[in-house]
C-alpha cells in the first residue's frame, strides 16, 4: 500500500514554465501529486488565502529559484516569498532549488532594477539556511535534485499524506474494525474505564548523535586481540557503514533474506572501530547482536532497511543515499571514540610457574 504525497511547487511564473514543468513531471513520475497555482481557476477568496490553504493540505514543499524574485505585495513580499515563509510556518518540510549560475540567465528572465535585484538576494540569503538547499544549472539537474530531495524527505521527514479510501474502508474492515470497538465497550465497562495508555515513542533524527559499544575478538590462532570502547557517531554517517558490512543470504526456503548475526556482528564492529584507527582492525572487532538489531530496527523504522523476509534488505533509494553520504561536509568528525581504547593487543602467552612452586 504506497502512501501517496501532495508536493506544492513554488517560483515566479513567466520566467520559469519549463522548468516548473519539469518538475511537474518529476513529481508525477514518483506517483505523487504536484500543487501548483496555475492548475486551479480563479476563486472568490484572495489569492493568498488560496495559497495558504493548498498549503495547508500540502506534505512537502518544493521551492525553485531562478533570476527573478516577482512583483512585491503591499507588505513588500513577492508571493514566492510569502509561500516561503508560510510552508517554515507551518513546518511543511521545505527543499529549496537555487539556480547555480544566475549570470548565465537569460537578460529577459532577471530582475531589471536594482531595487528588485536586491530583493532577491536577501530571500536567497535568507532561504540559504535551509539545510536541503540544492543548485541547479540546467533543467535535467533540477529534475535529479528535486528527485533526490523528495526520497530523502520522504526517509526522514515521513508526512501522513494519502492512500486510496477502499483500502482501509472495506466493508469487511469495517465490520471488524465495529466487532473490536463493541469488546472493547464491554471491558472497560467491566473495568470500571480503566484506561490503559501506551506510550509513543519518538524516532531520533537522523542527526542525532548515538553511542554504539564494541567488544574485543581474538581471532583463532592469533596472538592478538582487540580491546573494548564506546564510539559516538550518527544516524546517518553510521549508515553506509552498516548497508557495506551487513551479512546476508536468500538460500532459504522463505525466499526473502536473512541476517547471519554473527557474521555481520564482527564485520561491522571491526569497521566501526577502522573510522578511530590507524590499524588494520579486520576480524578484531565486534558489536553484541543486541547492538546490531538496535541499529537495524532504527533504520527499518525510517524505511532505510526492509524487514527481515523481504527480497533484499536495502531498497535502490537507500543505496543511493549511503553512496552520497560519502562526500557529506560534516562539521565536526563523523566518528569519535569516546571511551575505552581502539588498540589490538599482544596476548602473552601462558607460562605454568615452575614445578617446586605447584602446592600439590
Amino acid at each position: 500500500m504506497k502512501t501517496k504525497y501532495s508536493i506544492f511547487i513554488s517560483s515566479t511564473f513567466e520566467d520559469l514554465k519549463e522548468e516548473r514543468r519539469a518538475v511537474q513531471d518529476t513529481v508525477i513520475k514518483t506517483g505523487d501529486f504536484p500543487v501548483q497555482m496555475e492548475s486551479f481557476p480563479a476563486a472568490d477568496e484572495g489569492p493568498f488565502e488560496l495559497i495558504s490553504s493548498l498549503l495547508n493540505e500540502c506534505d512537502y514543499y518544493v521551492l525553485i529559484i531562478g533570476g527573478r524574485y516577482g512583483k512585491p505585495g503591499e507588505d513588500g513580499l513577492s508571493y514566492t516569498h510569502k509561500e516561503y515563509r508560510y510552508a517554515i510556518e507551518r513546518e511543511i518540510p521545505v527543499m529549496v532549488m537555487l539556480h547555480g549560475d544566475r549570470g548565465k540567465i537569460a537578460a529577459d528572465k532577471i530582475e531589471g532594477t536594482d531595487d528588485g535585484k536586491r530583493r532577491l538576494d536577501a530571500f536567497i540569503d535568507e532561504v540559504s539556511s535551509d539545510k536541503h538547499r540544492k543548485t541547479w544549472t540546467n533543467i535535467g539537474e533540477l529534475q535529479h535534485e528535486v528527485l533526490q530531495a523528495l526520497n530523502y524527505a520522504k526517509l526522514t521527514r515521513p508526512r501522513v499524506g494519502w492512500v486510496r479510501g477502499d483500502t482501509a474502508a472495506a466493508v469487511e474492515t469495517l465490520a471488524e474494525l465495529n466487532e473490536v470497538r463493541k469488546e472493547k465497550d464491554k471491558y472497560r465497562e467491566a473495568l470500571g474505564q480503566l484506561e490503559v495508555e501506551i506510550p509513543s515513542v519518538q524516532m531520533p533524527a537522523i542527526e542525532s548523535r548515538v553511542e554504539v559499544d564494541y567488544l574485543p575478538i581474538q581471532p583463532r590462532r592469533s596472538r592478538f586481540r582487540g580491546s573494548s570502547g564506546t564510539i559516538d557517531t550518527s544516524w546517518m554517517p553510521l549508515f553506509p557503514l552498516i548497508l557495506q558490512n551487513l551479512k546476508w543470504d536468500d538460500n532459504n526456503f522463505s525466499g526473502g533474506y536473512y541476517i547471519d548475526e554473527d557474521a555481520s556482528c564482527l564485520a561491522i564492529g571491526s569497521a566501526l572501530v577502522q573510522e578511530v584507527s590507524d590499524d588494520d582492525t579486520s576480524g578484531y572487532f565486534k558489536i553484541s547482536p543486541n547492538t546490531l538489531r538496535r541499529l537495524t530496527s532504527y533504520y527499518m523504522e525510517i524505511n532505510l532497511m526492509n524487514p527481515e523476509g523481504d527480497e533484499k534488505p536495502f531498497p535502490e533509494v537507500a543505496q543511493r543515499i549511503a553512496r552520497r553520504q560519502q562526500f557529506a561536509v560534516s562539521e565536526r568528525p563523523n566518528f569519535v571514540l569516546r571511551r575505552g581504547t581502539a588498540e589490538i593487543l599482544e596476548v602473552k602467552a601462558y607460562t605454568p610457574p615452575p614445578e617446586d612452586e605447584i602446592p600439590f
